[in-house]
């Protein structure tokens, strides 16, 4: 199968300053978007310069219809709430029939193989049949934070047994599966394939032109091109990493990327689709060695990648994102120190003992810290003293794969529970 790396030559004390001198990882501003399980497309016309200049309201009307129609075309193909798609057929069918798809859907499926491999098993798209058993479908919509039991273990081990990548074949455009159960969800991966089709499309456009621009799909995954302009200064973009605990501390951005550019940001965290049973997070994310939610420590994950790195950086970054939260934490470090060698790629974790890890060539900065830069390099005039953070950073000397939750962690778990209640 073919391989597709190319190798690399808030509300309560939230930042002003996030507003003017930074871009979050959670979206924001004008949007484009259409009802649907993927398709949430962020593009706001002043952060898109052609040849350093912004396009007309009309070319740029123009653009967002088209892109529109590419993400709504893939999500055709996708999606698991809609029956026609490439994927709904493909787990409606028997054991050994073939299915015929679309080049979109063969190019992940190869693209998962290589990343299946690549993580050890620890990102694959085979896992629908555990996420439907833990209430994480698309069907359970509205019932994600139900608290519920877990699964009999016999259920657990049948649903396991089927979720497997090495279960499904395909020739040509056609798709066949060995078991019956087996099921294919991209909703780890689709996402970061779908801003890259985005970035993709505007550089076909616009083909030969300088183009800097900020795309965010799904409030998680983005794409940055070129630099950042304030006038006659460029410089790489500053990113606001979204705070998973942001419901009990109150901040929004628990921590800031400083520099970033020609890069795919991915962020995957707990706080989106879980559900709480005693004083545990149960997660979508399900890890496929245990076949149950991820339970390793670990709250969120923000992994860069250049676009010199692969062929399909967004695509690249979701997937890692996803298999770094089912690794142990000294596992996941190792993981992304031989990425960064290999590939320049670096990563972000927070774990649930409110501390954090950077690992390879970028800049992460705590909140007084990014306060303290935008004061010395961007004019601003913040009273450092008065800001909170949120995270301590991290040793990575001394990280270690026993992560008990901190205070601040069950104080969070305690004031989910009250809201869900």
């Amino acid at each position: 199968m073919k391989r597709l790396f190319a190798p690399a030559a808030a509300l309560v004390l939230a930042l002003a300053f996030c507003l003017a001198s930074c871009t979050s990882s959670k979206g924001g501003g004008h949007s484009y978007q259409e009802d649907g399980y993927f398709v949430q497309l962020n593009l706001e016309r002043k952060d898109l310069l052609i040849d350093g200049e912004t396009l007309s309201v009309q070319a740029f009307d123009q653009l967002m219809d088209e892109l529109h129609g590419l993400l709504n075309g893939l999500e055709d193909k996708f999606s698991l709430e809609i029956d026609a798609s490439d994927l709904s057929r493909v787990n409606a069918a028997d054991a050994g029939e073939w299915v015929p798809v679309s080049e979109d859907t063969v190019a992940l499926l190869e693209m998962s193989h290589a990343f299946t491999e690549l993580t050890g098993g620890k990102f694959t798209p085979a896992l629908f049949p555990l996420t439907e058993l833990w209430g994480f479908a698309p069907s359970d919509a509205g019932h994600y934070n139900d608290s519920r039991p877990e699964p009999a273990a016999d259920m657990l081990a049948a649903a396991k047994a089927v979720s497997d990548l090495s279960l499904f074949s395909w020739e040509g455009n056609a798709v066949s599966k060995a078991e019956n159960g087996a099921a294919l969800d991209f909703g780890g991966i689709a996402k970061g394939y779908m801003c890259d089709a985005v970035v993709s499309y505007i550089g076909q456009k616009y083909a030969g032109r300088d183009i800097d621009a900020i795309v965010n799909l799904a409030s998680s995954n983005s794409a940055y091109l070129g630099l950042k302009r304030d006038g006659d200064v460029s410089r790489g973009y500053n990113i606001g990493i979204d705070n998973p605990r942001r419901l009990s501390t109150g901040i929004t951005e628990g921590l800031y990327l400083v520099g970033v550019s020609e890069a795919a940001v991915t962020t995957s965290a707990d706080n989106y689709r879980y559900y709480i049973d005693g004083d545990r997070i149960y997660s979508h994310i399900i890890d496929a060695e245990t076949g149950k939610p991820a339970d390793r420590g670990i709250i969120s994950v923000t992994v860069v990648v250049p676009n010199a790195a692969h062929t399909n950086p967004g695509t690249f970054a979701d997937s890692l994102s996803t298999a770094a939260f089912c690794m142990p934490l000294t596992q996941a470090l190792q993981f992304f120190e031989r990425l960064a060698e290999q590939y320049g790629i670096g990563a972000v974790i927070i774990t649930r003992d409110f501390r954090y890890y950077t690992v390879g060539d970028i800049t992460a900065m705590n909140r007084k810290e990014f306060a303290q830069y935008c004061n010395d390099f961007l004019g601003s005039n913040y009273n450092v003293d008065s800001i909170a953070d949120v995270f301590t950073k991290g040793d990575l000397a001394s990280a270690g794969d026993e992560i008990e939750p901190c205070e601040a962690e069950l104080a969070y778990i305690a004031r989910v529970k009250e809201i869900l209640n």
